[in-house]
């Protein structure tokens, strides 16, 4: 499997984007967002710098903005998961990392075992609707 980083980008947006929108997402590739009740819930599609894979950012800010440490004050449709400090990675194992991998970086080497643009599309949108769905109730859930 060897894609480019367009050919993967439109398979995203086929797949992802459109199951986001059920879900209630706003906003633009790369990066998305939904507030429910002051809770912003944030999506980012981050591109490895010399291609070949990317991974799926989650965020989110609460009603207090506790987890936005860089401007609070920005509008939910501003917000970026860069800004907060409680985020996660799609697909990553307890307190690991995940980079889907579709095609070779710019100096010939595949970082993991690369997947057609098909099936990695269709897997983060498959772990956006359960994983990243879960993950984002645990934090609007109060700890009791």
């Amino acid at each position: 499997m060897n894609a480019d980083r367009k050919t993967m980008e439109t398979a995203l947006k086929a797949s992802c984007i459109p199951s986001l929108r059920k879900l209630g997402f706003k906003g633009s590739f790369p990066n998305l967002y939904r507030e429910t009740d002051g809770f912003v819930s944030l999506v980012n599609f981050q591109f490895y710098s010399a291609g070949g894979s990317f991974c799926v950012n989650l965020g989110y800010a609460d009603p207090q903005r506790k987890n936005v440490y860089f401007h609070p004050e920005t509008d939910a449709d501003k917000l970026k998961v860069s800004q907060t400090k409680d985020r996660v990675r799609l697909g990553a194992t307890q307190g690991g990392d995940r980079w889907f991998s579709f095609g070779e970086t710019s100096y010939q080497m595949f970082r993991g075992q690369p997947g057609s643009v098909e099936e990695i599309a269709l897997t983060c949108s498959e772990l956006l609707a359960t994983e990243a769905e879960i993950w984002w109730l645990t934090k609007q859930t109060p700890k009791v």
